[in-house]
């Protein structure tokens, strides 16, 4: 084995040139001429390097991963000369360290698509967090939908119906209707008794919209239309219930017109009926009974004559509706009055007089006695002995 008596660079056999320096081989004597080194050499252009040295001078090529170093060792050849031969020596100027990072592999920061990591701690208590972050706002969720549709559809109606103000039918009968229209049979849903409670959510001059809330009516928690004419608020209502001190004086006081004519006398003259005291309470009416406003009106039964009421037409003969004549009692005291009203087209009362009534009797007839000189129409009543 030759080397480059340039460089220095081992030449393989039989080249005529150096394949570092480019020096001819004939320059030198292979066989007789002695490389003598006492450093090691680049492993890649066989340039003369320093024990220790991590790069080479000439080439910049690394040398801390090369394990082998060139150093010269005599050898004897076929013919008994000596020649300096360069022997490669197996050496490191490794750490253990170093060589310990070399025998184990490479660690990859990357986790593989297909490896699959094992949860830490930190990542299950993550895990959960997230869990449960996603479970309340899911309970959130369905606690939002369900509260707005209870509060739409439960608790809203039902505040609606405990703040709506109750009106009451003063007529014996009143027809519930599906829309506002009188006269027709088409919309007709039913026929509420007298006294029927109604939750009222509108009301003007014609009509009111209405839902039943009467436990003991078959028609209880229907919706609808009734005529305003027909229904008095709660106050009235149980005013106008007290004065009626039988039930034959509801069958024979049957008109509307004619309770409004007896409610409003008796709301002008601050009187009442027989009430129970809670119930005048309840009601929110102001009067307090006491011996002389307390009075009722007391009837024989409807087709009975001479009765407590009598209808005819005195005031105004053309008029489309009677007069009407009624007898009131105290309660307390016995004194009777008989109240005589006549009403406009539209049935609005009016009090054409009031007059002592004798303790014992009914009304026989009614008539009007004229005084030509004065033009003055007196009241004439005949009562039953």
């Amino acid at each position: 084995m030759a080397y480059c008596g340039n460089c220095g660079t081992q030449i393989p056999e039989g080249a005529k040139f150096c394949p570092n320096c480019g020096s001819s081989t004939d320059s030198f004597n292979s066989q007789n001429s002695v490389t003598s080194k006492s450093n090691p050499s680049c492993p890649h252009c066989g340039t003369e390097i320093l024990e220790g040295d991590v790069f080479c001078w000439k080439c910049g090529k690394g040398l801390a991963n090369e394990s082998a170093s060139h150093n010269p060792e005599e050898i004897t050849n076929d013919s008994g000369q000596q020649q300096i031969q360069i022997v490669e020596h197996h050496t490191s100027n490794k750490t253990e360290e170093e060589k310990e990072n070399e025998q184990k592999p490479p660690i990859s920061t990357t986790p593989k698509k297909d490896a699959v990591t094992p949860d830490t701690p930190n990542d299950k208590k993550g895990s959960n967090w997230g869990l449960i972050l996603i479970l309340s706002l899911l309970f959130l969720l369905l606690m939002g939908v369900g509260g707005y549709f209870y509060y739409d559809m439960v608790y809203l109606p039902q505040k609606i119906d405990r703040e709506a103000p109750r009106y009451y039918t003063m007529a014996n009968m009143v027809v519930l209707r599906s829309s506002r229209s009188a006269g027709a049979d088409f919309n007709k849903m039913a026929s509420l008794p007298y006294g029927t409670e109604l939750i009222t959510y509108a009301h003007d001059s014609e009509w009111c919209k209405v839902k039943v809330n009467s436990p003991n009516c078959d028609n209880d928690k229907k919706e609808g239309f009734v005529a305003t004419p027909f229904v008095l608020n709660k106050q009235d209502f149980f005013l106008l219930n007290s004065i009626f001190g039988n039930q034959d004086s509801r069958e024979v006081v049957i008109t509307s017109k004619c309770r409004i004519a007896l409610l409003n006398y008796f709301k002008a003259n601050k009187l009442i009926g027989k009430i129970d005291e809670k119930e005048r309470i309840d009601a929110g009416i102001k009067t307090v009974p006491n011996s002389t406003n307390q009075w009722q009106i007391v009837c024989l039964p409807k087709d009975v004559k001479p009765n407590s009421v009598l209808f005819k037409r005195l005031y105004n003969r053309s008029s489309q509706f009677t007069d009407f004549a009624i007898i009131i009692n105290n309660i307390v005291s016995g004194e009777r009055k008989l109240l005589y009203f006549y009403f406009d087209d539209d049935e609005t009362p009016h009090l054409l007089t009031e007059l002592p009534a004798p303790e014992q009797g009914y009304i026989k007839d009614i008539y009007y006695i004229s005084d030509r000189q004065s033009s003055e129409h007196t009241l004439k009543v005949f009562y039953s002995e």
